[in-house]
């Protein structure tokens, strides 16, 4: 691929609307998103870095100045750290899901994301509980769909997320 872009928004704990853009080739993007004025061309010079020539945001915020902070801050040592933790629980509650009587795990966590389903719900069953969830200040689950199947999974990304959590979660299915 020429390009890749990372969503820090979840894991890496970021605004909504920041990104990561990589280019393989930045000379090559440069000239896909080079925007050319009058009025711009006092900001030019030849071997100035401008994150506004690597993408369409020109007068719009550094989008990615947050996440930059937030990297250069903590260290990529905390974030693999809040990574591994966030897995770790992950593979906890699908243990726990294996072992509750009235669920059924989908398939082993690879990441952070345990899919499961409640034999027997409807997409309205499911709905009316991560609403009663959410209300009730237990959690925030939202249902999803598998294989065209409505189901229920947990996107871990909070390392303070821990299995007495997921357990309390659990235990309202």
């Amino acid at each position: 691929s020429d390009s890749l872009i990372v969503d820090p928004h979840k894991w890496l704990f970021a605004p909504f609307d920041a990104c990561a853009l990589i280019y393989r080739n930045p000379k090559l993007a440069k000239k896909a998103h080079l925007q050319k004025a009058a009025y711009l061309e006092t900001l030019e010079e030849d071997d100035e870095w401008n994150p506004s020539d690597y993408a369409i945001h020109l007068t719009r915020r550094a989008r990615g100045l947050p996440f930059w902070f937030s990297l250069a801050a903590h260290g990529t040592a905390e974030y693999a750290k809040a990574m591994e933790r966030t897995m770790e629980v992950a593979k906890n509650a699908a243990e726990q899901v294996r072992n509750h009587p009235n669920l059924k795990l989908l398939m082993e966590p690879i990441l952070s994301i345990v899919a499961f389903e409640r034999e027997g719900w409807s997409s309205d069953d499911y709905e009316k509980w991560s609403d009663k969830l959410l209300a009730d200040q237990i959690g925030f689950v939202t249902p999803s769909a598998h294989k065209g199947k409505p189901i229920l999974r947990f996107a871990i990304v909070n390392p303070w997320t821990n299995e007495e959590d997921i357990a309390e979660i659990l235990a309202t299915l």
